[in-house]
């Protein structure tokens, strides 16, 4: 895996599982979508943290919604270091990013992306770094449906994964890709392990799909389009303030840890999502 800030691999500790010998899938997509990645793609939306010459993205997905008439309140999950650490001036949810101006056809312009404004913080969750937001819109919004989180993410143990997010592309070189926009990866659910992030040890999924900086609280589903779990972090390192116990020389056992189906449920109920 190549590093990347905040993605450096570093001495680890804390973290076991068995590991099985698959290749990583390194790469990121907009075609080609496996029929579970399609499901949940209208529902992915990017935060964006935009300052005076500084954009910050990361990724987000619909969990809930409460209708009120012709107005709803639309409850988002990302990445708690997003919310907390946004000091800009607007911030903001949106369909996709950078969308080309055209169609195919060079001559259709494609429709105005939907932007979501008023974000407020209905919870914070230290442990995993998983915040959940709300926005107030119209009830007739262009958007997917709740992506919903069960408790038996290990049926998924050993099978293939989709995750959904926006990647930084612009910070792997091998990609050769400059154009950040919402995109699909995929890789294996390896299994189980304990981290520790912020002094507090929880139960992650180490996994070998592809994420990058911007890719943090987007959704992983297996080929079902259940959610299996949320990216956390790449590599551990001092700068992302994670430990692991993982072999940085077998990158076919690991690439990305996420937040397993089980905590994400839990968080949403304390978050009192449709209370």
């Amino acid at each position: 895996m190549a590093a990347a800030p905040g993605w450096a691999v570093a001495p680890a500790r804390g973290l076991k599982f068995e590991p099985i010998v698959r290749q990583v899938a390194e790469g990121f997509f907009t075609d080609k979508m496996p029929p579970a990645v399609r499901a949940i793609w209208p529902s992915v939306y990017a935060f964006v943290c935009e300052g005076n010459g500084s954009v910050y993205t990361a990724s987000a997905f619909l969990v809930g919604k409460t209708d009120r008439g012709k107005t709803s309140t639309y409850y988002f999950m990302t990445a708690g270091h997003a919310i907390e650490d946004c000091r800009a001036p607007r911030r903001y949810l949106t369909e996709d990013v950078n969308r080309p101006r055209f169609e195919g056809d060079g001559i259709t312009l494609v429709a105005p992306l939907q932007r979501l404004g008023g974000i407020s913080t209905v919870y914070v969750d230290d442990a995993y770094d998983l915040a959940v937001v709300k926005v107030e819109a119209s009830a007739a919004l262009r958007i997917g449906n709740p992506v919903r989180a069960g408790d038996r993410c290990d049926k998924a143990v050993r099978r293939e994964v989709y995750a959904v997010g926006f990647p930084g592309v612009g910070k792997r070189r091998s990609l050769r890709l400059s154009r950040e926009a919402k995109r699909w990866s995929k890789g294996s659910f390896v299994g189980y392990g304990k981290a520790e992030f912020r002094g507090v040890e929880s139960i992650y999924i180490a996994s070998s799909v592809d994420s990058l900086p911007g890719s943090s609280g987007g959704p992983v589903v297996d080929e079902n389009g259940e959610l299996i779990g949320i990216v956390a972090k790449g590599a551990a390192s001092e700068e992302n303030g994670f430990r692991y116990d993982v072999d940085v020389q077998k990158q076919d056992d690991w690439q990305t840890f996420l937040v397993p189906c089980s905590a994400v449920s839990a968080i949403i109920q304390r978050s009192g999502i449709g209370k």
